[in-house]
Formats: C-alpha cells, sequence, structure tokens
C-alpha cells in the first residue's frame, strides 16, 4: 500500500497528532520531547491554513503516516522566510515518502511566496540532512551541544534553501 500526499485539513488533527506523538516517542528526531495536547495540536494546523502555510501530510488508507510544513516567520523583517518541519512514522521511513513530502511542500511554499526555507536537523540524523541535501539544503552552521535529552547531547545543524532571487 502506498500513502497519498495531500494538503492536511482540520480533519486531520488527531491522525496528525499521533503520527507526531509517535516520532516524539522516539525521543531521537524532534525537539519535543513530549507529545502536543489536541488543542494545541489543533490551533497550530488551523494557524497554518488561516495563514496559508503550506502543511502536507502522507495518508495511508486514513492513517497519516507522515508530514511536511512551512511556517512563515512572524517578524516583518524575517517574513520571507519559513521554518520547514518534518516526520515520518518509523514503518514508513526508507520508500520514498519523505521526498515525496517534501518536494510538494517546497513546491507549494515557492507558490506561496517565500522566498527562503530554513531547518534543523540534528547530527546524529545523517540519513535526514541527505535528503535535505538532494533536495538543495546547504549547512549554514552547527548549534554545538545544541540539544539535550537527559545526559545526552546532540549538535544541531541548521541548514537553509534559497527559493527566490
Amino acid at each position: 500500500m502506498d500513502a497519498v500526499v495531500r494538503p492536511i485539513t482540520l480533519a486531520d488533527v488527531e491522525g496528525f497528532r499521533a503520527a507526531v506523538s509517535a516520532v516524539i516517542a522516539e525521543r531521537r528526531w524532534l525537539a519535543s520531547l513530549r507529545p502536543f495536547s489536541l488543542l494545541r495540536t489543533a490551533e497550530f494546523v488551523a494557524g497554518n491554513l488561516e495563514a496559508g502555510n503550506p502543511q502536507f501530510v502522507a495518508d495511508a488508507a486514513g492513517q497519516i503516516v507522515g508530514w511536511c510544513d512551512v511556517r512563515r516567520e512572524t517578524i516583518d523583517s524575517y517574513a520571507h522566510t519559513g521554518i520547514l518541519g518534518m516526520g515520518v512514522l518509523e514503518a514508513w521511513r526508507g520508500r520514498g515518502l519523505g521526498l515525496r513530502l517534501i518536494r510538494t511542500t517546497l513546491d507549494a511554499a515557492r507558490a506561496a511566496g517565500f522566498e527562503k526555507i530554513e531547518l534543523s536537523v540534528y547530527a546524529t540524523n545523517p540519513r535526514a540532512r541527505a535528503l535535505y541535501e538532494k533536495v538543495g539544503f546547504v549547512l549554514e552552521g552547527t548549534r554545538v551541544r545544541g540539544r539535550k535529552d537527559g545526559d545526552r547531547y546532540d549538535d544541531i545543524h541548521m541548514m537553509g534553501l534559497i527559493l527566490a532571487p
């Protein structure tokens, strides 16, 4: 079975929350260490829809198995940029779904007038970094020991992609 990449809707909030929570539970890939409440998740999705921020999900027969979104910066002088976030459930990794999600989301970001997309990725996640480089992101800097979970540290690679001159 394959997943369909499509724009998120408010009807997807619970499934989206479940997918994000599953990736958070791995405690390796996302900055958050605790799942978001249903209300906070609904506010995030509704805010993206209202602002016209690109947000897509991978839907496998009604189950959300991945997502990718770009949130526009809210500070006026940074509003030409967006921050990319994404994740794919473990059972769906390695199938090209992340590439489909990010390409779809970047195309929508271009159409929405974003000029630059930024993201951060942990040094211990070379697979994700390779995906980002494949679509054109470049390393802009590293926050050494930028993430801490218990007694474990991780460097954070900051990456950027220029969409418009």
